[in-house]
């Protein structure tokens, strides 16, 4: 059966303090992030992967660390890279002051 998790964040609650972003983006995720050029795109950019993984982490219904968990881009959509989580479908959006995102596990 298939499973869904969702997850919104208010993006001004996002840090940009590397021991916080640590805790959940995953190393490739890091170097992403370092290489937007704007604080807002770097804000944007963790509020949003902070969804994902809440949204991924609700609907495997699992503990685990987030950043174990690598989101990357296959056709300019964001893709779980990780092979033990390959199955589950994501999507993130942004909105001025929010970010959101949509895991099914499928």
């Amino acid at each position: 059966m298939a499973k869904i998790g969702i997850d919104i964040v208010e993006n001004k609650r996002i840090s940009l303090e590397e021991s916080f972003l640590k805790k959940f983006l995953h190393e490739k995720e890091l170097v992403l992030l370092n290489n937007l050029q704007s604080d807002d795109a770097k804000i944007q950019f963790a509020a949003g992967r902070w969804a994902a993984k809440e949204a991924i982490i609700k609907c495997l219904e699992e503990k685990f660390a987030a950043n174990i968990i690598n989101i990357g881009y296959k056709n300019d959509k964001p893709v779980v890279e990780n092979k033990d989580f390959s199955y589950i479908e994501l999507s993130i959006s942004h909105e001025q002051n929010y970010s959101v995102a949509v895991a099914l596990n499928i």
